[in-house]
């Protein structure tokens, strides 16, 4: 049994459905229907194909669509990213929290993953960034080149490069200018620690020493951690400081 179309009952749904990109699809399905010579009775009907086309929902927007920006009162009072990350599914953000020294880690669709320790200290005071060898500048970044010492040699000999970077290192590429507007650049996200000594600085869990203005964590977190998200998509960093 169909049920017919009135004009009250197609204001309705105009109005409701009202700039939505189905209705375009579905007044063309209805031109077509009446272009083939169907009959009335079946283009009038509430369950034609065009009438359903008409009235459906439009599809939800992704997750995040507008970006993603997992701050929460954690971060009151600190100075961070100024935008969201433009994240895609497989895509993550680590969230660093200098007066917290951890790192929490967001799929996507913001949905926590972990958090670890991590330090976004240098040789300076705590609200410094803006000197060479000082703090983190806070903002937004993308990991992008990874060099991977610890799966190149897992038990490599003594040198200034695996004890001041560790297992592994990422370059971090600034997004919103925050480096070179304070006459920065070079910021990393590593490993190890030269005051660590040798081996110490190899160490699964090494101490946590400031470095001269990177990102530092666990050489094991690295491994486990940063690296299975740096594999699956891209990884977005936003940097907190303290005014």
């Amino acid at each position: 049994m169909t049920t017919q179309m009135s004009a009250e009952r197609f204001a309705d749904r105009f109005r409701f459905y009202k700039d939505q990109p189905q209705q375009l699809q579905g007044v063309q399905q209805l031109h077509e229907a009446i272009a083939e010579g169907q009959p009335a009775v079946q283009i009038l009907d509430e369950q034609a194909p065009w009438a359903l086309t008409f009235s459906s929902a439009p599809p939800p927007p992704p997750a995040n669509a507008g970006g993603l920006d997992p701050r929460g009162s954690e971060e009151d009072g600190l100075i961070g990213p100024k935008r969201k990350a433009p994240v895609e599914p497989g895509d993550s953000y680590l969230l660093v929290n200098d007066r917290d020294q951890d790192m929490e880690a967001y799929d996507h669709s913001g949905a926590f993953l972990w958090k670890v320790s991590c330090l976004a200290r240098g040789q300076g005071a705590d609200n410094d960034w803006t000197h060479t060898s000082t703090d983190t500048p806070p903002g937004l970044y993308r990991l992008g080149q990874l060099y991977p010492d610890y799966e190149q040699n897992p038990n490599p000999p003594c040198s200034d490069t695996a004890m001041a970077y560790g297992w592994y290192s990422f370059d971090m590429e600034e997004l919103e200018g925050q480096e070179v507007k304070v006459g920065r650049a070079g910021i990393m996200l590593h490993g190890g620690g030269s005051g660590c000594g040798w081996p110490g600085a190899w160490a699964a869990t090494q101490p946590l020493l400031p470095t001269l203005g990177c990102l530092r964590l666990h050489n094991v977190d690295l491994r486990d951690r940063v690296l299975p998200l740096y594999k699956q998509g891209t990884v977005y960093v936003g940097v907190f400081q303290e005014p």
